[in-house]
């Protein structure tokens, strides 16, 4: 690596980071306004110190000896930087090394999915972050893995419960044994497990070092937990809550902000075209004319899902709800007295809601129209779901599909379409077990997890004054819906087996059924959310200046809305019927088998199952239908408290509350109506804004345009945004970032009392005001920062609406008024706020009063 490219990496953004530190653009009101009442004297408010170089822009911290990679200082640079990370061991946008004969996917092609060298370019790479997986384990000494960023987590227990957590044949294997003690180190996997765990964490941080392949946030701390098998363990209910909870306690206790969990296999059931619901064979297609059926959302074949746990129907869904909860509740083999009736899948949301933390999960691999109940969990515990991630399959491009195309083998978004995401899935180039220096391709939902949980650390390290909730809504409404030529996914021809079209069926702006939100894009995740899905607080405590120039708008929010509350409006109507008729495996009214009952895997030949049910555990996994009514009411009951909790605290609204002592410079155009907020900080409007802003204790600025009010409650209006605050916003992303004088507002502009205006004068025709269509309400104060001498005579004219009514604190009409060694003449006429250069002072234009 050159000196040079050394010092823009490093210096600059030190110089950068030291700049912003210092307060160079963030004053709130720069020093040297002078209040305009009588009653006071001068008075300033201070930028924020401290804090720039605590979230260091310096992705080459992680370098190697000859590393290309740097980082821009300037927008003629971006395209040059971007290009410098896209090494071979960044991989290529069809995962094929062109310097390798053939068309095999021998390379990654992930970080080029997910637009990760923008992100690098800007330079952030998952610093100043840390995420947590939960996996099989890793192997601890491959050479991907030797760095002080990968360590190992901590906890350690005794099973409460005993079982097995293996299920994917007759018998059931992998057991556990209540009062057995048993740690949650990830290093510490038995050597024939940790394969999958270490896959999965190359993805992710795999350190950047010029070899096969790096993973995406390679500069994130990350902390590993094993699950205590391998990738067998089983999507069921078949694990002790207290060892899941351990687990989950000890990353978030390390700082886990995200946590992977690409673990876990479908739950079989025994062929149903040959069994049937009591495990009795009865031969080759015995039981096919009665056996349930469904062959998948996208399979050619009616029986190709014959040994697979259903899943296309809300029924289907809810029957594996049903399964836990009999597992977990009295009389069943996971029951716990001290969590009754609460699954492995209820420790881990114990374990991460108070912290906020996201559980990032793998959908599944069995072509169904939902994901699995594991990565579904919060469609029957909606509280979980803003800290839920579901992860559906992408794969490359082909040379019949020569774009990135939705994976139809795998479970789609479908009832979980709101947190699903889709990423690359097929032969994904990770790190391999196999040995210290082995590399290998990994398919399936599995590896598509770590994709997402390395975007959100990525964003997270763009993000250091968002939580983990905040930026998994950056990913969500950044992800990508369009394929390289613009049109929404997929391109003509691209079918599943079944002859369906697989394309993107939403409109822009929503989650489609397939796909959900879509590809996560970090070239656009660089410059803010791209739509608030709830209301918004955004708190600038850490880092000092941020900017979003992504256009925010309000459609899905709105169109969840407009979904919840028609289920809620149906639910009222019809009570539990509206969810439609139970699945085949609860028992009729009467007692009796559904004749398309079938037979989990697993069960009949569990020795604790034959024990609590007296040697007869064929009816064990069937729900009887009292039951089955009672769990559906709770999942419904629960699901309309929350959308009743969500209209009651208008949680549909899309808005934004600033706080914190940083700024946000907005340059985008805002769509949302849901009202914007100032409490602390200061936030510029520089591109257009459609609602209404409440300024309550900071400060308001910026030379864009505001459709709604501005009611200055206690805090300033400082329109205008000078060319050292918009130099200092343009270096964040390189966005365009236009300094101007004026502040355009469609509404009223009123500044009650404790309010300030603030108002620079650079010159006779350089000064900032405010141009509003409705009415102007005056009755706070007027501070001035003069930077020139002024001609008398001179008129400036600071506001104007289409009416006034009051004046600044004591300064009514033809007040004389005393700032910047100049006296000016302030008049309230014909809708303007105008001063009046009246007499020039000695030392006038030197800042002072």
């Amino acid at each position: 690596m050159s000196n040079k490219r050394s010092v823009n990496r490093r210096q600059f953004l030190r110089r950068l980071g030291g700049a912003l530190a210092g307060g160079v653009g963030v004053a709130l009101v720069p020093a040297g306004f002078a209040s305009a009442s009588p009653k006071t004297g001068p008075t300033s408010i201070p930028g924020r110190k401290g804090g720039g170089s605590a979230y260091p822009r310096d992705p080459g911290q992680y370098s190697y000896p000859g590393d290309p990679g740097f980082v821009a200082t300037s927008p003629g640079e971006l395209e040059a930087a971007k290009a410098s990370w896209e090494t071979p061991e960044y991989g290529y946008f069809d995962g094929h090394n062109p310097a390798n004969p053939g068309t095999a996917v021998d390379s990654p092609w992930q970080l080029v999915a997910v637009n990760a060298s923008t992100a690098y370019a800007l330079g952030y790479c998952g610093q100043c972050v840390t995420l947590g997986i939960m996996d099989s384990g890793y192997r601890a000494t491959h050479e991907a893995f030797q760095t002080d960023l990968i360590s190992s987590a901590s906890g350690a227990g005794v099973y409460a419960t005993s079982g097995f957590s293996y299920r994917t044949s007759a018998t059931p294997s992998n057991p556990f044994t209540a009062g057995d003690p048993f740690t949650v180190a990830g290093d510490q996997a038995r050597t024939s497990d940790y394969s999958h765990g270490t896959g999965m964490l190359g993805v992710i941080s795999g350190k950047r070092d010029g070899k096969d392949q790096h993973g995406i946030a390679f500069g994130a701390k990350i902390y590993a937990a094993k699950t205590g098998g391998s990738d067998n363990m089983s999507h069921g209910p078949f694990h002790d809550y207290l060892y899941f909870h351990t687990g989950h306690k000890a990353l978030v206790d390390a700082g886990a902000e995200v946590i992977n969990e690409s673990w876990g296999q479908f739950v079989s059931t025994l062929d149903r075209t040959r069994f049937d619901g009591l495990g009795n064979d009865l031969g080759v297609n015995g039981n096919l004319a009665n056996a349930y059926q469904v062959g998948g959302k996208d399979s050619a074949s009616a029986t190709a899902n014959a040994a697979v746990i259903p899943n296309e129907y809300l029924k289907d869904l809810e029957y594996q709800f049903f399964i836990f909860k009999k597992f977990y509740s009295v009389g069943g083999e996971q029951y716990n007295p001290k969590y009754p009736g609460l699954s492995f899948m209820d420790a881990i949301w114990d374990a991460i809601k108070d912290s906020g933390t996201v559980d990032v999960r793998s959908a599944g691999n069995n072509d169904w129209s939902n994901p699995y109940y594991r990565p579904a969990y919060p469609f029957f515990n909606p509280q979980a779901e803003n800290q839920w991630v579901a992860v559906g399959g992408v794969q490359p491009p082909t040379a019949a599909n020569p774009e990135y195309t939705k994976q139809y083998g795998y479970n789609e978004a479908g009832l979980a379409k709101w947190w699903v995401v889709s990423t690359p899935s097929n032969n994904v180039r990770t790190t391999s077990s196999s040995s210290d220096t082995s590399y290998s391709n990994s398919s399936g939902t599995s590896p598509a997890t770590p994709v997402a949980t390395a975007v959100m650390g990525v964003l997270l390290s763009r993000y250091p004054n968002m939580n983990a909730k905040q930026a998994r809504e950056v990913m969500l409404t950044t992800a990508n819906n369009k394929m390289s030529d613009g049109v929404r996914f997929l391109g003509t021809g691209q079918t599943s087996p079944s002859g369906a079209s697989i394309a993107w069926t939403a409109s822009d702006g929503l989650p489609d059924e397939r796909w959900g939100w879509g590809i996560p894009d970090l070239a656009k995740g660089m410059y803010g959310p791209g739509q608030f899905l709830s209301p918004m607080t955004y708190n600038m405590n850490k880092a000092p200046l941020d900017v979003w120039s992504n256009d925010i708008s309000q459609i899905a929010i709105k169109e969840r809305e407009k979904e919840d509350l028609q289920w809620l409006a149906g639910y009222k109507r019809q009570g539990i019927a509206y969810a439609g008729e139970f699945g085949p495996n609860v028992l009729n009214p009467d007692g009796t088998l559904n004749e398309q009952a079938f037979m989990l895997q697993g069960i009949l030949a569990d020795p604790y199952i034959q024990a609590i049910t007296d040697g007869h555990p064929e009816l064990y996994d069937k729900i009887t239908h009292a039951d089955a009514v009672k769990w559906r009411k709770e999942w419904m009951d629960a699901r309309a408290a929350y959308i009743q909790h969500k209209i009651d605290n208008k949680l549909y609204t899309a808005s934004l509350v600033k706080q914190g002592s940083g700024t946000l410079v907005m340059t985008g155009r805002n769509t949302y109506q849901g009202g914007t907020t100032v409490e602390g900080g200061k936030l510029s409007i520089t591109g257009s804004h459609a609602s209404s802003i409440h300024v309550k204790g900071g400060t308001l600025g910026g030379s864009g345009s505001v459709a709604g009010s501005i009611d200055v409650d206690s805090g300033v209006l400082q329109p205008g945004l000078s060319s050292g605050e918009a130099a200092s916003a343009a270096s964040i992303t390189f966005a365009d970032v236009t300094p101007g004088n004026v502040l355009h507002v469609g509404g009223d502009v009123t500044v009650s009392r404790a309010g300030r205006l603030a108002i620079t004068i650079s010159g006779d025709h350089d000064y900032t005001s405010v141009r509003a269509t409705g009415h102007l309400v005056l009755d706070g104060e007027l501070a001035l920062d003069i930077r020139a001498a002024l001609t008398p005579g001179t008129v400036l004219t600071i506001m104007s609406g289409h009416s006034i009514k009051g004046n600044f604190h004591s300064l009514p009409e033809r007040r004389i008024l005393n700032a910047g060694h100049h006296l000016f003449r302030v008049s309230y006429q014909d809708g303007d706020v105008t001063l009046t250069v009246v007499l020039t002072l000695p030392r006038a234009g030197s800042g002072g009063v």
